[in-house]
């Protein structure tokens, strides 16, 4: 006995070594159960962790002869159970050691009576192995003899499962101290990221270049493993992509995506982000179904956030995240992905804006230069002291007021079928008068927008025989319209 309890120190103080050097559980638990089977005449040693949502307990480490029965047994969390009625699920509920002496006879070893008896167990010990004052798991000792497993070994054990509960706790400690590391460097790079979105909504003077300046900083600065940004078709259901980065993100595009939920590619994440105007998530790309799902499986990518685009209260597009599934699973940081999509929705709205107001500038612009040409034109049909004169600075007028490239008036030439060109002004002046005209419906010539114009002489017969505001204002010497000949006037511009 003197011999079986020295080796149980040598157990404990092999299991504190374990616990110095071990980086991690699964290695302590193997270390652990080794030194304790070396230290006496043990049928086995092993270690059963609890599967989540099973309330069962599962073989995660051991050393014996009888590993092989006890990898195939199961043991459950559940009183009034069979499977829950033997030393390791009372352990594990009681939160104290479990013994049976003579587990052969113990009634709760009927579940497991069979196996039990071919392997020879006589004593059967079960201390449970505590994480935050959560039982995760029990410690299995047992042995040949019934009767073996006295009061200085299960003491002696008991310190072991304390130790080992113990260092459980430090790794839990340590799993958690770096998981909010981990998690601070995630919110950084976002941060850095929605920095790096701000800084490409200021610089960016078209939104092409708003767009791919938000998917470089998502990867770049963001670390997310592609980002990718698909605008709505106006004219149909798909989904097109504008811009993206990433390594991957040739794979990511080559798919198709539709806002249709009646679309076998409207179905997914993109789909359901865009109709709802809220981020949707997959977290399990490996194990989806659907169109696009193989390109992110092949790539590795274990996860997407989508999250809408939206302009004046509508969508317009989707901001897709591929990012690890702990991102996924971290609210904050979905909060700033939606945040980002947020600032380019306001972006785009901005842009709507001064889209708007340059298009009523420029109107506004064409306008005034069209006022500021018809009163030169005006002018100059009061100034002109003839016909040829007229024309010239009528021409010059609208060409300077109205910015155009030339303005000319082509005159019906008699005997012809090609018109003259009685005055032309503007920088592209001497192209234009080189141009063959005609008001001939006959000839090529005749039917473009000048000879669509020209006056025909049916039409002239309809037309009330009032003057025009040109003729009521040239001088009573100027020749009336039947001696200057009937013509178009042109004006051109880029």
């Amino acid at each position: 006995m003197e011999t079986d309890i020295a080796r149980t120190f040598a157990a404990l103080n092999a299991t504190n070594e374990a616990i110095l050097y071990a980086k991690s559980p699964e290695e302590l638990y193997g270390k652990v159960c080794d030194a304790a089977f070396s230290s006496g005449d043990y049928l086995a040693t092993a270690i059963f962790l609890l599967e989540p949502q099973t309330g069962l307990l599962k073989f995660a480490a051991g050393c014996g002869g009888d590993l092989a029965r006890l990898r195939r047994i199961d043991i459950s969390i559940i009183a009034n159970t069979p499977e829950g009625s033997g030393v390791c699920g009372q352990a594990f509920r009681d939160q104290k050691v479990c013994l049976s002496n003579d587990f052969l006879n113990d009634t709760r070893s009927l579940a497991w009576r069979e196996g039990a008896c071919n392997a020879h167990v006589g004593a059967a010990m079960g201390l449970p192995l505590i994480c935050g004052g959560r039982s995760v798991g029990v410690f299995l000792v047992t042995r040949r003899e019934a009767g073996s497993l006295d009061e200085s070994i299960v003491t002696l054990f008991e310190r072991i499962a304390a130790n080992v509960s113990f260092a459980l706790e430090n790794f839990d400690h340590e799993a958690s101290r770096k998981s909010g590391e981990q998690a601070m460097r995630r919110l950084n790079r976002m941060f850095g990221a929605i920095s790096a979105t701000n800084e490409a909504i200021l610089r960016a003077k078209t939104e092409h270049e708003l767009y791919q300046g938000v998917c470089d900083a998502a990867v770049h600065k963001g670390k997310s493993f592609a980002t990718v940004i698909l605008l709505a078709d106006p004219d149909s259901h798909w989904l097109e992509p504008v811009a993206g980065t990433g390594e991957v993100i040739d794979l990511i595009t080559q798919t198709r995506f539709s806002t249709d939920p009646d679309n076998v590619y409207g179905t997914g994440i993109c789909g359901q982000a865009f109709r709802t105007r809220q981020p949707c998530i997959n977290n399990d790309i490996p194990t989806s179904n659907g169109p696009g799902h193989q390109a992110a499986r092949d790539t590795g990518i274990m996860a997407c956030v989508a999250v809408p685009l939206t302009k004046f209260g509508s969508s317009v597009g989707v901001l897709m995240f591929f990012v690890g599934k702990v991102w996924a699973a971290d609210e904050e940081l979905i909060a700033l992905m939606a945040r980002i999509a947020e600032n380019v929705s306001v972006a785009l709205e901005n842009f709507e804006r001064a889209g708007e107001k340059a298009r009523a500038d420029a109107q506004k612009e064409r306008l005034s230069r069209m006022f500021a040409a018809l009163s030169a034109t005006n002018e100059a049909i009061m100034r002109a002291k003839s016909r040829i004169e007229m024309f010239e600075l009528v021409c010059e007028a609208a060409a300077i007021g109205g910015r155009f490239n030339s303005t000319s008036i082509a005159l019906e030439k008699p005997g012809s079928d090609y018109l003259e060109m009685a005055a032309v002004a503007g920088p592209t002046a001497a192209t234009a008068r080189q141009l063959k005209v005609s008001a001939s419906e006959a000839l090529p010539e005749g039917r473009g927008l000048c000879g669509t114009a020209f006056p025909r002489e049916g039409l002239h017969q309809q037309r009330s025989p009032r003057r025009t505001a040109k003729q009521r204002v040239l001088p009573d010497h100027s020749p009336r319209r039947g001696e200057i000949g009937r013509g178009v006037s042109i004006a051109r511009r880029r």
